[in-house]
């Protein structure tokens, strides 16, 4: 039997949506404004020198702009940032504003103020993959505060992954 493309690209959706992914929020600023959004495909690359990578579905609007700036913060979210993880996955969500407890660091990069970790990046890389541009960045500091449960993303959903740990 031949596997035809759309039967390819309907067990590979599926096959990610069953496969459960980390959660994080890339923030920059830019000449533009601040930016974010959340991404499941962070993931570490190097210990030396400290390298992770993610990817983006377009080089356009937010993640365009991520792609271009100086400087990323890459939040590594936890149970208690749910609400904000689904408000920069979609265009038009609640962004930066007072309730979402954001500062800027020295560096000038948003900061969510209560997330676990998050850690200053500089891109070194970006390859086109398909329709999608992956990015390697490396990590020029970390700012930590306290864990929380952790969060997952599963068949297209947040969720709290209760006592896997």
């Amino acid at each position: 039997m031949t596997t035809t493309q759309t039967d390819l690209e309907t067990a590979f959706k599926a096959a990610f949506r069953e496969h459960p992914a980390g959660v994080a929020l890339i923030t920059a600023n830019t000449a533009e404004g601040p930016v974010g959004l959340t991404a499941s495909s962070v993931a570490s690359v190097a210990v030396d020198p400290a390298t992770l990578v993610f990817s983006v579905t377009r080089s356009t609007g937010s993640a365009g702009l991520i792609l271009g700036a100086d400087s990323i913060l890459v939040h590594l979210l936890d149970a208690r940032h749910q609400a904000i993880a689904q408000e920069y996955a979609v265009s038009g969500g609640e962004r930066f504003t007072d309730e979402q407890n954001w500062s800027e660091l020295p560096t000038g990069e948003p900061h969510l103020g209560d997330v676990r970790v998050a850690l200053r990046c500089r891109i070194v890389n970006k390859i086109a993959v398909g329709s999608s541009m992956l990015a390697v960045a490396e990590v020029l500091s970390a700012h930590t505060n306290e864990s929380g449960a952790p969060m997952i993303y599963l068949d297209r959903a947040f969720r709290l992954t209760g006592d896997a740990i």
